[in-house]
């Protein structure tokens, strides 16, 4: 029966805007992100938007190198998308801003800070395909985001394309309630070549004409029995699930147009509901319906949830009003300039207004910025315009230290949002300057390449004069690195992949240190004592916390001294008691901070600190309490029926461990299971040439795991 409760939801957030909203540009206002498993056609689908919106005058296309939002010379060489593009576009009274975002594994981060300040999403699926792994990965993003979501069924002109098979793969995958509203006229498997959409809400078909003009046309008499079938099923589920369309249909009433679209847009902003639209992004059949979705469907800011709001100092959940302006950097993006090296800065409004020459405080860094531009992106383009208000997405220029999950607001504000979690990275590079005159140049690249990406971590051992540079995979580190010659004029000497192993700890464990010297004119006492823990959750991250004990009331660490410590604290962390790895997944407890002097100086509490925590970590690796980490990673491997049990005999030598073996149709096995990241490097060429280019692989980070046969790690090189 209805959900009412979800519909009384979805209509007390229409009716009221948050502060700082200007109604009408809200209201008509969306902010939706196209996301796909790799090749699914999503930058194909965005350029013929741009085409069909009057926004570009041709479509461009990936295989030619000429699309608008694939703008980097990397991704034109390698028909990719590895960085997200934003664009706005008009469709029939809305304003739509539109994000391209990547759908190689490699960058799922980059989609995650995406989908962090969207209000909905468009999930494409090949229909020849269904649901593929990385697709699954989209749709976890997806809901960890709790946004409404329509999905598109792509590159129905090819044969094997089967819509409701699609709908059928949402279904079982993605544990969706799919429901078909677009279906093709020829294509797939049938004879004739795919001439059209059929609109199941009107009972209308389109398609294309002349300068890719969708025109409407005739009913074929062959489908139009199939047609009605699907029309009364998909009545038939909104009434399942919608109150008002249930008593149409006990009326006996067949319900109009308008109503299915109402029912529908209340049950999508509900999240009861996928709606499947189909076509061909290529050809330009069925995008016009499916913008149509988006405007009709998907919610604007003004219906969408509010961001939670944290207290910096406590972390704590704050229950207020939000603040005006406050807004969120979930990308920085450096770019040339003139001769000149700038910053843009893409942040989502979420409240009040911000202009040039406004000022906001970043309460990260304790620095107030002055915004000197607002800008529209179109890819790579950028146009000024005068101010932006709560709900949209725009660039700032002039930003000097915000980084990427820094929240800007009044000055002294001391409400945050919460940012994006980065992953830890699972595969590192040795990198060094071929001449020492590039050493300064190489720095200021890898520092600028890891404040634009979180994901990309850098750290310089001053012994050797080498950078290690982790990221998320092989592809990840190789365009950074591709970025590092072509954007900033440096090529490093780079060495081997080496898996980026992490240490953790199984058992609390606890330390002291103390400092008691001169510092100058003044004298520094302190006695500091840490107690390190497993996080109970599993989660990847180090967290720091200064106890009650701690604390100023106490007669310890005030605020400034408190942040200063937490942050030696975290680079403490970065190398751990066994082989100086990182420490993951553990939290610091700083329970004690002493004086005997009057006013504690900040440098020795830092000291302090550290040196408890050193003790803290030799006392857990003394109880035999840390362990070390290695990244496993989460695959598929799609490989035709006569080659699987050789695949399958090649995984278990990589010391695998196998979670399903599923078959796909007659000819078709899917492996899926788990695998050390130091047996899969270089996996892509071995499984080509053992399937003879007929098996595929997809691979994700799943977790850092216990190192499972240490006497492998010699025929694996390690992290730092």
């Amino acid at each position: 029966m209805a959900h009412s409760r979800a519909m009384d939801a979805a209509t007390s957030r229409s009716e009221g805007a948050p502060p700082g909203a200007e109604p009408g540009p809200r209201a008509s206002l969306r902010n939706v992100g196209i996301c796909a498993h790799i090749d699914a056609g999503k930058t194909t689908l965005t350029e013929r938007v741009l085409h069909l919106t009057g926004r570009e005058r041709h479509v461009g296309r990936v295989d030619e190198g000429t699309s608008v939002m694939d703008w980097m010379s990397e991704e034109r060489e390698r028909g990719i998308t590895i960085t997200a593009a934003a664009t706005r576009v008009q469709w029939r009274g809305c304003e739509i801003n539109l994000v391209d975002t990547p759908g190689h594994v490699d960058f799922t981060v980059e989609v995650e800070r995406c989908m962090r300040v969207l209000d909905g999403a468009i999930v494409v699926v090949d229909a020849t395909k269904g649901v593929e792994p990385q697709t699954e990965t989209v749709w976890r993003q997806v809901e960890a985001r709790e946004l409404p979501a329509i999905a598109f069924a792509n590159k129905c002109e090819r044969p094997g394309a089967d819509v409701l098979a699609c709908a059928e793969s949402l279904r079982e995958r993605l544990g969706v309630r799919p429901l078909v509203v677009s279906y093709p006229i020829g294509g797939g498997d049938t004879e004739e070549p795919l001439d059209g959409v059929v609109d199941l809400v009107a009972r209308t078909a389109w398609r294309v004409g002349a300068g890719g003009v969708q025109r409407e046309r005739d009913l074929p008499e062959a489908i139009a029995d199939e047609v009605d079938v699907l029309r009364a099923e998909l009545v038939d589920a909104l009434s399942e699930l919608d109150e008002t369309m249930f008593a149409i249909v006990c009326d006996g009433r067949t319900p109009t147009p308008e109503e299915i679209e109402r029912s529908l847009a209340v049950l999508v902003r509900a999240r009861e509901v996928v709606p499947l639209f189909c076509g061909a992004a290529l050809l330009g059949h069925g995008v016009p319906r499916l913008l149509d979705g988006v405007a009709t469907l998907l919610p604007s800011p003004a219906e969408a949830e509010p961001p939670k709001l944290f207290d910096a100092e406590t972390g704590a959940i704050a229950h207020e009003a939000l603040p005006e302006p406050l807004a969120l950097a979930f990308k920085v993006h450096s770019k040339l300039r003139r001769g000149q090296r700038s910053d843009l800065t893409f942040v989502r409004l979420y409240a009040g207004k911000v202009e040039k020459g406004s000022r906001l405080w970043n309460g990260r860094t304790g620095v107030t910025e002055e915004i000197q531009s607002v800008l529209r992106i179109h890819a790579s383009d950028v146009e000024h315009i005068g101010e932006a208000y709560g709900g949209d997405v725009v660039a700032l220029g002039g930003l000097r230290t915000t980084g990427t999950g820094d929240t800007l607001t009044l000055e002294g504000g001391r409400l945050r949002l919460e940012p994006p979690r980065v992953p830890n990275p699972v595969l590192g590079v040795v990198v060094e300057p071929v001449r020492d005159e590039d050493r300064l140049a190489l720095r200021d690249a890898l520092e600028q390449l890891a404040r634009e990406d979180p994901s990309l971590r850098t750290a310089e051992d001053p012994g050797t004069g080498q950078w290690v540079l982790e990221g998320m995979g092989e592809l990840h580190l190789e365009i950074a690195l591709a970025r590092v010659g072509d954007e900033f004029g440096v090529t490093p000497r780079v060495g081997p992949p080496r898996v980026a192993f992490r240490e953790s700890i199984r058992a609390a464990a606890t330390g002291a240190g103390e400092v008691d010297r001169s510092y100058g004119d003044a004298w520094g006492n302190a006695v500091v004592e840490v107690r390190v823990e497993p996080l109970d959750d599993g989660a990847a991250d180090v967290d720091v916390e200064i106890g009650p004990g701690a604390r100023a009331d106490g007669g310890g660490l005030d605020a400034p001294s408190a942040r200063a410590v937490a942050a030696a604290l975290r680079v403490e962390a970065t190398s751990g008691p066994l082989e100086g790895h990182p420490l993951s997944g553990a939290r610091i407890v700083v329970e004690v901070a002493r004086t005997t002097v009057s006013r504690g100086l900040e440098a020795a509490w830092v000291q302090a600190a550290v040196a408890a925590l050193r003790d803290a970590l030799r006392s857990a690796a003394t109880a035999s309490s840390v362990v070390l980490l290695e990244p496993r990673m989460a695959f598929v491997v799609e490989s035709p029926v006569d080659v699987a049990s050789g695949v399958i005999g090649d995984l278990n030598s990589r010391h695998a461990t196998m979670e399903e073996i599923l078959s796909t149709g007659t000819d078709g096995r899917r492996i899926v299971g788990t695998a050390p990241l130091r047996t899969l490097i270089g996996y892509s060429t071995d499984l080509r040439s053992l399937s003879k280019g007929r098996a595929t692989f997809n691979m994700r980070p799943a977790e850092h795991a216990p190192l499972a046969g240490e006497d492998l790690r010699q025929d694996f090189p390690v992290g730092r």
